[in-house]
């Protein structure tokens, strides 16, 4: 008696995050909620990249302005954006991995845009 690791056996156990495009031999790319438009993916991109810029020039700000040795209050502003940043990348990677309702999008702009709002006031702080 032959068993057989196949997964042709076990039709209902499929893994579908394999399936390959026939035509280009990749991975395909299926959105988790709905259709994934183009412009959804530039203003995502967009948010990501700003977002990242901003923090990074605000956590090295902390450190480099308005003197050396840097401030406690700079270093304490840095340490809380960093902390929110990463719940946020948290959340993100939840809705992105489909454990997280599409309604969240929502709450994921506005986390951007609060943490964007906290680094425009520590960047103020620190060169005022």
């Amino acid at each position: 008696m032959l068993i057989s690791n196949s997964k042709s056996n076990f039709p209902d156990m499929a893994d579908h995050r394999h399936d390959y495009s026939p035509t280009l031999g990749q991975m395909t790319d299926k959105p988790l909620f709905g259709v994934s438009k183009w412009r959804d993916r530039v203003v995502n991109t967009s948010f990501a990249v700003l977002t990242s810029l901003i923090v990074s020039v605000t956590v090295i700000s902390a450190f480099v302005f308005p003197h050396w040795p840097p401030s406690a209050v700079n270093i304490f502003f840095a340490i809380c954006i960093s902390l929110m940043c990463m719940s946020h990348i948290t959340l993100v990677h939840w809705y992105n991995e489909g454990g997280v309702d599409p309604k969240f999008r929502i709450l994921i702009y506005f986390n951007t845009v609060l943490i964007l709002l906290f680094c425009v006031c520590a960047n103020l702080y620190y060169y005022l």
